[in-house]
């Protein structure tokens, strides 16, 4: 359930010190470079579930979506869309709970005014690991800075462990 909670979430990465631009009418900042995308993802979602989302709202687009991929119990891969919305009424629906969005590890491609950023994440629930896996997140350069577009995230499972080399 919790690896659900946005384990999309991406983690807060050594380079969390990156330039920000200011993100249009939150008073949240931008990353203005797509490496500092984790940084910022994980600062919207860490803290308490029920914590205001305005940072999140700004970083992700408004038509953005998420999209968590699992296996069924049939063995099936399937998945589950979710708006920002969808996530921040599931978030806040767990009250109080502290959340810790951590990034391992991430690499990025880039083309022009689109980057792609490839994740590891640990997610935790008051002090407690609770998920790990990859997300796959899409980003565009806007006039104020880069936001997010979709988020797909696959969290490690018994029949579906983290390859070694996406490991720190």
């Amino acid at each position: 359930m919790l690896r659900t909670l946005f384990s999309a979430t991406i983690m807060a990465g050594s380079l969390a010190g990156n330039a920000m631009a200011q993100a249009p009418d939150s008073g949240c900042a931008l990353p203005a470079e797509p490496w500092g995308i984790p940084a910022a993802l994980d600062a919207a979602i860490s803290g308490p579930a029920d914590k205001d989302r305005a940072c999140m709202k700004a970083l992700l687009i408004p038509e953005a979506h998420l999209i968590f991929a699992s296996v069924g119990t049939d063995g099936a891969p399937t998945y589950r869309l979710q708006t920002l919305d969808d996530w921040i009424a599931r978030a806040k629906s767990r009250g109080h709970v502290i959340l810790e969005e951590k990034q391992l590890n991430f690499r990025i491609d880039r083309y022009g005014d689109i980057a792609h950023v490839w994740s590891l994440y640990a997610l935790r629930s008051d002090g407690k690991a609770v998920a790990r896996g990859i997300n796959s997140i899409q980003a565009i350069k806007e006039s104020g800075g880069w936001r997010v577009a979709s988020i797909t995230v696959r969290a490690e499972s018994a029949s579906a462990p983290l390859p070694t080399e996406y490991l720190p």
